[in-house]
């Protein structure tokens, strides 16, 4: 049976810089001078409130960077149109949201064109598509704020790490957003996606841009570059159990090529839907705390036994992911809860 640490303080009386000592209190041992150490995480969008703050961030950061040979805070570019988009912007909106300390990666470069494919041979992907910069770090620490979500049911560790550093493409098959439309009444004729496709798979019909499906790759770079948000991605084309099979598999994917990896759940601040909402939202329950695991599986069992799973939404299995993760033999759903 797997432990997961619980840290079960208010975020107000809590001081930050203890967390990262309970942290190393437990899995000191699991860090070596020689580890290179990628810090997954959201930053936040522009009118987000209550992502992670920097804050509690910087203090485990500086600790894993102290004991370690590198340290950066990572994320993969996000399928909408967005700051978080395109790499650059990306980092731009991560330090003016206070994460102004550390070294940024974002994993699949600056258009979400960077990524390398992992073969896993699972029940909806032969392999996954991830961040290429991942590859250059041995540690993988998962800081994942809990959250609900409308198509996962939640987001917690598995979804930082497989959706969060799923590439463009990649995040595309999770979705099985594979029929991309132009919005013609949106379009502006620009010739931006036009000048960026990587397979010329786009060209003018009658004044406004139009994407041959059979040249499409999915790569998602149209999506990214139009300035007008005129690329339709049609969300709802995969069911969400299939989507959060997706979320797992690839989670598995690059969890299987990692030396080591550890995960704390951050129970603050959730809300019903997860950090990609550009707006402030409303929390659901309770601060809860904060966890911390080797297991992938427990730690995200723990979250929404302490959450509760009314909390999330009630048309959606939200325990589909630690069931199949569980199947895959990623961890074990059954867990010692010990409070630290």
């Amino acid at each position: 049976m797997s432990q997961v640490f619980y840290i079960k303080e208010d975020k107000n009386e809590l001081n930050f810089k203890e967390i990262p000592e309970k942290l190393f209190e437990k899995f000191g041992n699991l860090f070596d001078k020689n580890d290179k150490t990628a810090i997954k995480m959201h930053f936040g969008e522009r009118k987000s409130n209550t992502h992670l703050s920097p804050s509690l961030v910087e203090p485990i950061y500086d600790k894993i960077n102290q004991n370690t040979k590198k340290t950066s805070l990572m994320d993969c570019n996000v399928l909408y149109r967005g700051d978080r988009s395109i790499g650059s912007t990306h980092k731009k909106l991560a330090k003016e949201n206070g994460f102004k300390f550390g070294n940024i990666v974002i994993a699949d470069g600056e258009k979400g064109e960077d990524e390398i494919s992992i073969e896993i041979n699972q029940k909806n992907f032969d392999k996954v598509k991830v961040g290429r910069k991942l590859k250059n770090y041995n540690f993988l620490f998962s800081l994942a704020h809990l959250t609900g979500h409308e198509a996962a049911g939640y987001g917690g560790a598995l979804k930082n790490v497989g959706m969060g550093l799923g590439s463009k493409s990649g995040k595309l098959e999770m979705h099985e957003a594979f029929n991309l439309e132009v919005e013609r009444d949106e379009c502006q004729a620009c010739g931006t996606c036009i000048r960026e496709c990587p397979e010329k798979a786009i060209r003018y019909v009658e004044g406004k841009a139009n994407i041959d499906k059979e040249k499409c790759i999915g790569c998602g770079i149209c999506i990214a570059v139009c300035p007008f948000e005129a690329i339709q991605i049609p969300w709802g084309d995969s069911s969400p159990r299939k989507l959060q099979e997706r979320i797992v598999e690839t989670a598995y994917g690059i969890l299987q090529n990692k030396e080591k990896s550890l995960f704390m759940n951050v129970l603050y601040d959730i809300t019903p839907e997860c950090d990609c909402v550009n707006q402030e939202q409303e929390c659901i329950v309770e601060d809860k705390g904060i966890l911390i695991s080797d297991d992938i599986v427990s730690i995200d069992q723990a979250s929404l036994d302490l959450i509760g799973l009314k909390n999330f939404p009630e048309d959606i299995d939200s325990e589909v992911q630690v069931t199949y993760a569980e199947k895959l033999g990623m961890g074990e759903r059954d867990y010692e809860l010990k409070e630290i």
